[in-house]
């Protein structure tokens, strides 16, 4: 498919521009918590997290399902502020706070202010999983100007760097063994043999890690108890098995895929699992939405300079695996258990632990309240309405956003556009056209009817039809200005110079720190058009944030230190115009203002942004907010 797209490069802004940063501080308020029993101890109603065991050197706390280890590229938007969520905070940071408040509290008859420790993840586990989490502290961070303790934290921190390390090793050798409770489908039997009467017993197969490249893993497994699908007396039960698991390496979803290897993948597990049965256990049988039923049970580390006397630490099972065992499978759990206990599994926490309670950072919480669901209305006229689009709200559910089915995963969606349009309207709207995710800017809808039309008013379907028909019409005008990655020339052509060009390419169905301010008006409205176009060997400017096609070290620094919002793409429809139609018969001409991350991305821009102001309102581009 050719698309064709009418480019104008207006400006650069080059790395030795000033760019301006605000250094938001995070006021942190620590409530303090007496020594707590063992019940709740995923602390997913209170804000707390659970420290199995503390030492000079390390700390392992009680990680539950559902929480990244620490934030990366798979966590997706920080703030995860969508329908009353709270934003999500990894263990690394709950680990953190806990242990500062539960210091705090330990000190509070003392005049000196605990200061905040930093720790550092010696291993991690899946989102879905849980169990005993190791981290080594790492330093502190102590503004005392006198030299001799400036010398002193540097050698502090030297040694904390080698209690991580050394923590690290003693995770990776062969003399430490980590004792994992997976609860998988089947009944323990495989090709006609009871895997139960092996004992322990190895799985040795090669798997690949995230870049591709095949690594040797080896699992011992030891299966304990399982049930078939039918009882003696015929009545139905799930099939279900609880598995104990050796991981001798660390690779990428081992234990996972040696599971699945052996026709028995892990409850919960949505990538190497079953379907179908994930979620008939998450509809009929309480299995959280994000949950993998794996969970590390024991940790036993020999002794290292950082921990001299060794680790052996027990997490007891969670509330969620263990009710499920209760419930559904009772005599698998009560056949289970002196086996567990024999293995050192703690099955039902009977001691005391130390609590400590985390907190969210404000600026989170105050994006999680203004972030809202509310809508702006640009234009609108008798058949249609035009809306303004923020980044990353898609314009309605598709297989993108889940099925239908999933309510779990479109609960956590924000409410798209279609529908926010409708509830602000009163009334049924029908989308003229899209715009990615992480776009912004003009959305036209048109106002749905009854199919047989109510007092001689046109049927719906003409309304969408017509309006759709003038988007692709010669005459409309879609103005998108987008924040590229580049200085403006590629290939030895200065495109700035160039004023507005014609781009013709193929565009498929479905480093730098440079940034140019790119006007784009495509002709056609192919899929990622605009944004294939603009990263092709031809102009070779990427636009920011686009995880497409775009550069991603690029959209990593933009993200973590130029104010780029998660989940953005930095394109934005600011003008729509589209001729005259029996339904619109003074045409649409309606310009859309920078939105807020924009306005924000600009501001710390200075020079940049007075360079583009004349050649943006020439363009009839809205500039809010005093920009």
């Amino acid at each position: 498919m050719i698309g064709r797209t009418c480019v104008l490069l207006v400006l650069l802004l080059r790395e030795s521009s000033s760019f301006h940063t605000a250094n938001n501080g995070r006021n942190r308020c620590f409530n303090l918590k007496s020594k707590a029993s063992s019940s709740s101890l995923d602390g997913t109603s209170n804000r707390t997290v659970t420290i199995l065991e503390r030492g000079p050197n390390h700390i392992v706390a009680l990680k539950p399902p559902s929480v990244v280890c620490h934030h990366s590229g798979w966590t997706g938007s920080r703030s995860k502020a969508k329908r009353g969520e709270e934003p999500e905070i990894p263990m690394l940071q709950r680990v953190r706070d806990a242990i500062h408040d539960i210091d705090s509290r330990n000190a509070r008859q003392d005049d000196e202010e605990k200061i905040i420790r930093r720790v550092n993840l010696v291993h991690r586990l899946d989102r879905g999983a849980s169990g005993a989490l190791l981290f080594a502290f790492a330093d502190c961070d102590d503004d005392d100007d006198d030299d001799d303790d400036d010398d002193d934290e540097k050698e502090d921190a030297t040694s904390t760097k080698g209690t991580t390390a050394n923590l690290i090793e003693a995770m990776a050798s062969d003399k430490s063994t980590k004792t994992y409770v997976a609860l998988v489908r089947g009944e323990g039997i495989l090709r006609g043999e009871d895997l139960k009467e092996r004992g322990w017993f190895e799985v040795t197969r090669p798997i690949k890690d995230e870049s591709g490249e095949e690594k040797d893993a080896t699992t011992m497994f030891k299966f304990v108890a399982g049930q078939p699908e039918t009882d003696e007396d015929g009545i139905h039960r799930p099939r279900i098995s609880l598995v104990l698991a050796r991981p001798k390496q660390g690779r990428w979803h081992q234990i996972r895929k040696h599971l699945r290897s052996l026709s028995h993948p892990i409850l919960g597990d949505t990538t190497h699992g079953a379907s179908t049965v994930n979620r008939e256990w998450k509809e009929k049988r309480n299995l959280l939405g994000e949950r993998i039923c794996l969970h590390m049970a024991r940790m036993q580390l020999p002794p290292t300079d950082a921990v001299p006397q060794g680790i052996d630490v027990a997490a007891p099972l969670l509330d969620d695996m263990l009710n499920m065992l209760k419930v559904y499978a009772p005599d698998v759990l009560e056949e289970a258990r002196p086996i567990l206990i024999n293995e050192g599994i703690i099955v039902e926490a009977t001691q005391e632990y130390e609590i400590g309670e985390y907190t969210i950072p404000e600026e989170l919480l105050r994006s999680k309240n203004d972030e809202g669901e509310d809508v702006e209305i640009l234009a609108q006229g008798k058949y249609y309405v035009v809306a303004n689009k923020p980044p990353s709200v898609v314009v309605h559910h598709s297989s993108w956003t889940g099925k239908t089915s999933d309510s779990n995963r479109r609960w956590k969606e924000a409410t798209p556009m279609l529908q926010r349009v409708r509830d602000r309207t009163g009334k049924k709207v029908n989308p003229v056209h899209r715009l990615d995710r992480g776009a912004s800017g003009c959305l036209l809808f048109s106002f749905a009817q009854d199919k047989d039309g109510k007092d001689g008013e046109p049927e719906a379907c003409a309304i969408t039809r017509t309006l759709i028909e003038s988007m692709k019409s010669t005459e409309a005008t879609k103005t998108y200005l987008a924040l590229c990655d580049g200085d403006g020339t590629w290939n030895g052509v200065n495109f700035l110079e160039k004023g507005w060009f014609t781009l013709d390419l193929k565009v498929k169905d479905e480093w730098g720190r440079k940034v140019t301010v790119v006007l784009a008006r495509p002709s056609t409205g192919k899929w990622h058009q605009v944004r294939q176009h603009l990263a092709s060997g031809t102009i070779g400017h990427a636009i920011l944030g686009d995880s497409s096609h775009g550069r991603s070290r690029t959209n990593r620094i933009w993200r973590t230190k130029r104010n780029l919002q998660e989940e953005r793409t930095c394109l934005h429809l600011a003008r729509l115009q589209t001729p005259a139609t029996k339904y619109t018969p003074d045409g649409i001409d309606v310009s859309c203002p920078l939105p807020k991350d924009l306005e924000k991305m600009f501001s710390a821009m200075p020079e940049l942004l007075d360079d583009i102001k004349p050649i943006l309102l020439d363009e009839g581009i809205l500039i809010l907010n005093g920009l």
